[in-house]
């Protein structure tokens, strides 16, 4: 991190006493703003008070009865509640921690670290102490959680985590686009807490004094990091960074395509030529293979593993493919993506990522949407997949590409000794494909057609983007 040295002098002086009353300010307004709403609504909710308490569970049994009966609106609450949970804070603050480390930004990792662990202590102890019992609504449509209900921990959660984000990564936005980084953050932590009253198993005083909570905690490891920085006599370079933290650049100078256009049109090309093969395989396999031994062994081994089926086995299996569910397959591209940038300063490893999870997917699709193959006839361990969806199988493609396309990273421009760590992607595909045929989600050929066009994928985009010979730059030093 570039320190400006502290100056001496009058003006010196004034601006101390400058830093001095902004910090003051700020430090009352995160008492008003966190700590004042977060002991009011603790004292209401300790007492009882009558009109609370029915406003609290009259806008739970509203907003119970409004989307009890909508699978969707259900479906879109659960995805985006997940976003304040405690596995997504984990991931995301320890990859923001390890990539500046990695950055060599120590004093951010150390703040990152604090104000991830310090959430993690406030929110259970504070539920333990208050001990406040879950909403009880006429059709429930979530499990209720086990803890106490006030604060809401998803609320304090998002807040904290993605305030956190918003504030490291302030210094490196243009001020033109602060207010929408801003906007956006706030958006998430109002729409987690927002999840958590619609799904029933929060009142809206504990959505409100997990925010005052999240605000105040925030507010006060800011306050705490921006005292530390002036102690050691470090002068902001940008007045309007929360954190004043110097900027440095993101991304060295490079292009997102090798040849501009040109390459966009060969990956455009590649694509299809990379659905057309798939596509035809897929339809001579259902329309020709059938009535041959093909067709039989595609019968045959979904009932075979049937009968191998234990309560054990079946825990593995599922466990394997959620290595390449929707969760893990976005979980394992972001953080690719993110460490490819943070170890070399170059935006076309996050765009290499990007392609291979994306164009996998519309892949996926839109073969899926010509050849409408069955999936096996036999008892499934499957929940709600699509009928007439088995050829290729998604997991498996998914599994090679972002796998894959991790190992790439990793192993490009460092030796023939690496390239053996292409044996752990190879393991996982190989897993995850055997998992689906366990499950009776897939007939062997769709793991191989899978397998397949998520291989081809791999291996065009990657001489399309990195080109043969060209590696990703390794760090700066």
């Amino acid at each position: 991190m570039t320190e400006v040295p502290a100056t001496s002098g009058p003006a010196a002086e004034h601006g101390a006493r400058r830093r001095f009353g902004f910090r003051a300010l700020l430090g009352l307004v995160a008492v008003l703003v966190g700590a004042v709403p977060f002991l009011v609504l603790l004292l209401l909710v300790t007492r009882g008070w009558t009109p609370l308490a029915g406003a609290d569970q009259g806008i739970a049994d509203e907003l119970n009865r409004v989307v009890r009966d909508s699978p969707a609106v259900l479906s879109a609450l659960r995805l985006v509640t997940d976003l304040g949970g405690t596995g997504t804070a984990v991931w995301l603050l320890t990859l923001a921690t390890v990539v500046l480390l990695v950055r060599r930004r120590r004093r951010l990792a150390l703040f990152t670290t604090v104000t991830g662990l310090g959430l993690a202590v406030l929110v259970p102890v504070t539920k333990a102490l208050v001990d406040r019992v879950r909403p009880v609504v006429e059709v429930p449509v979530a499990a209720t959680p086990a803890n106490a209900s006030f604060p809401s921990g998803h609320a304090t959660t998002a807040l904290v985590t993605f305030g956190t984000l918003t504030l490291l990564t302030l210094p490196v936005v243009d001020r033109r686009w602060r207010p929408w980084l801003l906007a956006a953050a706030s958006l998430v932590a109002g729409a987690v807490g927002i999840t958590r009253l619609a799904l029933g198993v929060h009142f809206l005083s504990d959505v409100l004094a997990g925010w005052a909570m999240g605000a105040g905690w925030l507010a006060t490891t800011t306050l705490a990091f921006r005292a530390w920085q002036h102690d050691r006599g470090v002068a902001p370079r940008e007045p309007l960074d929360p954190l004043e933290v110097p900027p440095s650049p993101v991304f060295a100078a490079d292009r997102w395509l090798p040849d501009g256009v040109a390459t966009a049109r060969r990956m455009a090309l590649a694509a299809a030529a990379a659905w057309a093969a798939a596509t035809a395989l897929g339809l001579l396999v259902t329309a020709v293979a059938s009535g041959t031994w093909l067709g039989r062994w595609d019968r045959a081994v979904p009932a075979g593993l049937v009968e191998l089926r234990t309560p054990l086995r079946t825990s593995v299996a599922e466990a394997v493919g959620d290595l390449a569910g929707t969760r893990a397959i976005v979980a394992v591209s972001v953080t690719t993506a993110v460490l490819a940038v943070a170890l070399t300063r170059r935006r076309r490893p996050a765009l290499f990522v990007v392609v291979a999870t994306v164009g996998e997917v519309l892949l996926y699709a839109a073969v899926t949407a010509v050849v409408d193959r069955a999936r096996p006839s036999v008892a499934d361990l499957t929940d709600g997949l699509p009928v007439e969806a088995s050829w290729p199988s998604g997991h498996v493609a998914a599994a090679t590409v972002v796998y894959g396309a991790a190992a790439v990273l990793l192993v490009s421009g460092r030796g023939h000794r690496w390239r053996v760590l292409f044996g752990v992607p190879a393991a996982v595909v190989l897993a995850v494909g055997f998992s689906r045929m366990y499950v009776a989600a897939h007939h062997p050929t769709d793991v191989l057609a899978g397998l397949l066009l998520g291989a081809a994928w791999l291996a065009a985009y990657t001489r399309l983007l990195l080109r043969p010979g060209e590696h990703p730059p390794t760090p700066d030093r």
